[in-house]
């Protein structure tokens, strides 16, 4: 190994520890930076010792879980991956993953790599990681003034497609216009998925919806059936674009309050996936892991017992008891993943407590306005007790008023500090309800770090 890269995964793994031990983070980010630094092709030198090689996951909604799934689908089939599960998923967090996990000699204790990519990360990750198989699950507005709109980051996906050796494997969403029509003129072999169960699908076109226009033609597409935003089964009446046939889909999709129950079929395989997450867009999650690893060869039974072993990561979904009553985290970060949070939590009856959390650092957007986007009229008449914070809670308090989404009986508590917001709207929380908390994700990590003070979660937890 060259003195370089041997200095390089030293310097990294020594930033680490002193993280660790002075308590300054999770050390998901910064030994990357310095090891990348000291050494720019570290991520490439060290992961051309896995054997099996690696798979990417990127899209802007879903990724975390997704990976998650895949990491443990793999490990239950008796291989080795190694994975960013932190979350981490700019160059740097891969960097780090790999250098703090490696031994002296540079090499890994893994056959095969699992990484989570951010959108816009995706050319310079596949540069350095070469994987066998990309996985792209969905394309929806997030981060406007970071990202721009999603011709952009479709167009940076295009061009990444591009370089990769025709060997690979690229699993796309079938019911996304905007990526499946990245296999149109993909070289690689293309694995579709998708759904194609009507019982889920919505009576109309959501307005926060964004690809709705043919990308041959330009003119507006016709949807048989719309799933979540703008996924669904879609056609172009003018020059006869169809929406293609995904070869692994999800034939009958159950969800309740708690879990999801997915039967997919591939090919003359059929599996059911029993997930202890609820929300249509976690089916779509399970069903990208599955495709992914059905391309990778895994067996039926590996996927199915994996799946239903899977817990959730911190704020996806995430359920923790507090004394006699239980909080819910779920992220929310855009209008198509806050609808179906929202989606998830009010198409019941029941009346719900709920803590919104919006802050507008870089990690979140700094533009707020699509907040307007989010379909929070669906909330009326269901909220038992509500509150807002963060850095963005006056925004989100003038949201619900004009949805008319505020408790029931009340006002909504507007406290701008997320640790006493929390403690708040616990104290309002009947016993034995749930309080469901819904943040932004540099919020979701404050709310980790004021339930880690009181006890109830770890402030850094990379498994």
């Amino acid at each position: 190994m060259k003195l370089r890269l041997a200095t390089a995964i030293a310097a990294g793994k020594i930033t680490y520890l002193v993280l660790r031990r002075l308590g300054l983070g999770g050390g998901t980010a910064a030994p990357g930076l310095v090891a990348a630094t000291l050494a720019p092709t570290v991520l490439s030198g060290l992961v051309d010792s896995l054997a099996r090689g690696s798979v990417i996951i990127t899209g802007t909604n879903g990724k975390t879980t997704t990976s998650r799934l895949i990491s443990d689908i793999l490990r239950q089939a008796g291989l080795k991956p190694i994975h960013n599960r932190s979350g981490s998923n700019m160059i740097r967090g891969l960097v780090s993953t790999v250098v703090v996990a490696s031994n002296v000699a540079g090499r890994l204790p893994a056959d095969i790599g699992v990484w989570e990519v951010d959108e816009a990360t995706l050319p310079d990750a596949m540069t350095a990681i070469r994987p066998r198989l990309v996985i792209i699950n969905n394309l929806f507005r997030d981060q406007l003034d970071r990202y721009g709109e999603v011709n952009t980051v479709a167009a940076i996906w295009e061009k990444a497609l591009a370089a990769l050796p025709p060997d690979a494997t690229v699993v796309l969403n079938a019911d996304d216009p905007r990526v499946a029509h990245l296999g149109e003129t993909a070289r690689q072999t293309v694995v579709y998925f998708g759904i194609e169960d009507g019982g889920c699908a919505l009576a109309t076109l959501p307005d926060a919806a964004d690809s709705i226009h043919c990308l041959r033609c330009a003119h507006p597409l016709i949807y048989d059936a719309v799933f979540a935003s703008h996924l669904g089964r879609y056609r172009c009446a003018v020059c006869g674009l169809q929406r293609p046939a995904p070869q692994v889909r999800a034939e009958h999709i159950a969800i309740t309050e708690n879990s999801s129950t997915v039967r997919v079929r591939a090919g003359d395989r059929q599996l059911t996936l029993q997930l202890a997450l609820p929300g249509l867009y976690n089916a779509y999650n399970a069903l990208a892991a599955t495709a992914a690893a059905l391309a990778l060869g895994i067996a039926s039974t590996s996927i199915e017992q994996a799946v239903a072993d899977f817990r959730a990561a911190f704020g996806r979904v995430e359920r923790l008891r507090v004394g006699d009553k239980d909080i819910a985290l779920f992220l929310v970060k855009n209008p198509a993943g806050f609808n179906e949070v929202l989606r998830t939590l009010f198409s019941g009856n029941h009346r719900q407590n709920v803590l919104i959390i919006i802050n507008d650092l870089l990690a979140d957007g700094t533009d707020v306005s699509w907040l307007w986007d989010v379909d929070c009229e669906m909330m009326q008449g269901k909220v038992a007790q509500a509150a807002v914070s963060g850095i963005r809670a006056a925004d989100m308090a003038l949201r619900l008023k004009y949805a008319e989404a505020q408790p029931v009986t009340g006002q909504t508590l507007v406290e701008p500090d997320i640790a006493h917001a929390v403690s708040r709207a616990l104290d309002m929380t009947p016993t034995g309800e749930t309080l469901y908390i819904l943040p932004t994700y540099t919020a979701m990590l404050a709310v980790k770090d004021a339930l880690a003070r009181r006890g109830l979660a770890p402030r850094w937890q990379d498994d």
